[in-house]
């Protein structure tokens, strides 16, 4: 606490300057005081939200709408935008931003399952230094604008709830500068398979036959929360208990967590009873078809346009998406994932094939900005910021040829934000990068 205590000092006594965000600064100060470190980087970021949709509206006479944090940060960064804020507040408004994206979600699944994200003493005064340098430049800059509104006690907010998606971590890790391969989210790569998550038990047929097509619906959809992707449109879904069945059996053999030792012979095994289906089957059904044929190598576009035929079915999209990759067509990769990302707000995995796709190009400012969603949209997987680390410091790479020193700073910083945050979430190279320079 003596670490976090002058800070805490600080924030209050520029408190009474920061109109409606007083409520979550006085928060802020009494969980730091009890050691809720969790709920002082979640309040940091509010507060830091607050800050930015202030600027958009009086800076840039824009309507923030319903902007995402990442999104309002990224406006700043424009060319348009540039020196309305100093990049090294930039950079601190990123630190408090990832800082609060990993506390604000804890994926451990049920309730009684691990222990979820810990968030320590360090990580809340890292944000805390970033949100202090972020405060004191707002007041030195704008503080003089209106009169300070008096401050009030107010009750800490209480947690918000954590999306559905199951955590993840992936093994593949590698630094597009070493030439290693890029892992596509869902099982393919720019040039190979992805790498492996362990595998989704499943129950004997007889056993699953005897469940009422309602209950075998809900397991169906059990499947695609654990491999974190959202179920099909309601019209677009198996209706047949027989198809249910089906479904459930292979669907373990073609799931993310298959170990990639075993990924093709299991979908290999899976393909000629789900293709003996054929005419009984849905789009679901196809797609099922379709992500097996992908994962044994040997993509069936025909599985995939009856799949696709269910218009607003986003992991079609997505599968879409990585099958294009597999077959070197990468504009309508980057078509179908972005249609996917747009489906679906919370389904981070084309967001964050998307950026693998610009990091490997190269285009690194999109790339930047599709991990950014990724992480927003999933902040509890190591490997999406390790990726957006990697990002970061191609762009300083940029920035430093083009001679501009204080966006390679800047860009310096995000990145080893980045790599602290996988490692924080257990990435098992973020080690190296995460150490201050």
């Amino acid at each position: 606490m003596t670490e976090l205590e002058p800070l805490l000092q600080r924030i209050e006594q520029l408190t009474p300057h920061f109109g409606r965000a007083q409520e979550d600064l006085v928060a802020l100060a009494t969980r730091g005081r009890n050691r809720d470190y969790k709920g002082v980087l979640q309040n940091a970021r509010l507060v830091l939200e607050m800050l930015l949709r202030s600027l958009v509206s009086t800076e840039l006479k824009q309507t923030p709408g319903k902007a995402m944090l990442d999104e309002l940060i990224t406006k700043f960064r424009q060319q348009a935008h540039a020196g309305i804020i100093p990049t090294h507040i930039l950079a601190h408004m990123g630190t408090v931003q990832a800082w609060g994206n990993l506390s604000s979600h804890d994926h451990a699944g049920g309730l009684h399952d691990g222990t979820g994200v810990k968030v320590d003493l360090q990580e809340a005064v890292t944000s805390l230094n970033s949100l202090v340098a972020v405060l004191t430049w707002y007041h030195e800059s704008y503080g003089q604008r209106s009169a300070p509104a008096p401050a009030t006690d107010a009750p800490v907010k209480a947690t918000p709830s954590a999306p559905t998606v199951s955590p993840v971590r992936r093994g593949s890790s590698a630094r597009p500068a070493d030439g290693r391969r890029l892992a596509l989210a869902g099982g393919v790569a720019l040039v190979a398979v992805a790498s492996g998550l362990g595998v989704l038990a499943y129950r004997p047929m007889a056993e699953l036959s005897s469940s009422s097509a309602p209950s075998l619906r809900e397991k169906v959809d059990a499947l695609y929360a654990a491999n974190a992707e959202p179920p099909p449109p309601a019209d677009c879904q198996e209706k047949d208990p027989q198809g249910l069945v089906m479904l459930l059996e292979m669907g373990s053999k073609l799931s993310d967590r298959v170990p990639e030792k075993d990924r093709v012979r299991e979908a290999t095994a899976a393909l000629p009873a789900l293709r003996a289906r054929g005419p009984h089957w849905s789009p679901e059904g196809w797609f099922h078809v379709a992500r097996a044929s992908l994962l044994a190598g040997h993509p069936d576009s025909e599985a995939m346009n009856k799949a696709l035929l269910c218009t607003n079915f986003a992991a079609a999209e997505n599968l879409a998406g990585r099958v294009g990759v597999a077959q070197q067509n990468l504009k309508e990769a980057v078509d179908r994932l972005t249609r996917a990302a747009e489906l679906d707000a919370r389904f981070w995995k084309p967001r964050y094939n998307l950026g693998l796709i610009y990091l490997q190009v190269p285009r690194v400012e999109k790339a930047v900005l599709w991990l950014q969603r990724a992480a927003e949209s999933a902040p509890e997987i190591a490997e999406i910021h390790f990726r957006l680390g990697e990002a970061y410091q191609a762009r300083a790479r940029e920035t430093e040829a083009a001679g501009r020193g204080q966006d390679v700073v800047a860009d310096q910083e995000l990145a080893r934000a980045a790599f602290c945050r996988a490692k924080a979430l257990g990435h098992p190279e973020a080690s190296a990068f995460c150490a201050t320079p």
